[in-house]
């Protein structure tokens, strides 16, 4: 009798929303002197050690602090991660603002681009900090809806990917903006996932940009006039 297969989780929808929390915050200079040490030790060894020599024991003997007092403020090493991770977001949230204003007015398959290329360097380095917490986290440590509003991706779709089509409407040719917002900015997401998980040496190949730019071109249907990125004068030069 053949046994019936369970089905495979891919580890996506299982992600955590929320990122592990420290039992309190401190308060006072000692404490928060402390708890930098902490911080500091954790990523000393994440970096020189490897994330397979991360442990409570280990932060404590690095930083210095007792592994009672580390204890006080963190119920387990992944909510010490949680802040490295924490204080990333909060630097490239506002590399990401100020992207934002860098790419106004510039055609769209130049700002898809930028934007990809972000995502990507983005996704990167907090891979590289902890890979195995990354993936673990993934759904947690979305750049885009950072400290934001958004409870749910859809909302995140609808107040930025959406948006962003409609400015660029004389420059698309699809019938369904709302589906081609989302596979922008939730289904790419999901592609970089997992070349995370199953080639992650593929996330600094020129390639995976390109064909990730490709795709998105691909969902918006852009008219041949908007799909070169090569000025007008360079290309009547060839001809």
């Amino acid at each position: 009798m053949q046994k019936k297969r369970k089905p495979r989780s891919s580890g996506i929808s299982s992600s955590p929303r929320q990122l592990p929390t420290p039992r309190k915050r401190p308060n006072q200079s000692r404490s928060r002197a402390l708890v930098e040490a902490v911080a500091q030790a954790c990523l000393h060894i994440l970096d020189e050690e490897g994330e397979e020599a991360l442990t409570v024991a280990r932060i404590a003997e690095v930083s210095g602090a007792a592994v009672g007092s580390i204890y006080q403020y963190f119920p387990n090493k992944d909510a010490i991660v949680a802040m490295l991770y924490e204080r990333v977001l909060d630097q490239e949230s506002e590399e990401l603002l100020r992207m934002r204003e860098r790419l106004a007015g510039v055609a769209l398959a130049v700002a898809l681009r930028e934007i990809l290329a972000n995502i990507i360097r983005v996704e990167l380095r907090l891979f590289k900090l902890n890979q195995t917490f990354h993936l673990r986290y993934h759904t947690a440590l979305h750049l885009g809806m950072w400290r934001s509003p958004y409870r749910s991706a859809g909302e995140f779709i609808e107040a930025t990917w959406l948006p962003l089509l409609q400015m660029y409407a004389h420059e698309i040719n699809t019938p369904h903006p709302a589906l081609a917002a989302y596979l922008l900015g939730q289904g790419l997401r999901s592609v970089i996932r997992s070349v995370l998980e199953d080639v992650p040496a593929q996330l600094e190949s020129p390639a995976l940009l390109d064909s990730l730019v490709a795709m998105a071109l691909g969902c918006l249907r852009m008219a041949p006039a908007h799909l070169s990125e090569e000025p007008v004068g360079q290309a009547l030069s060839r001809s």
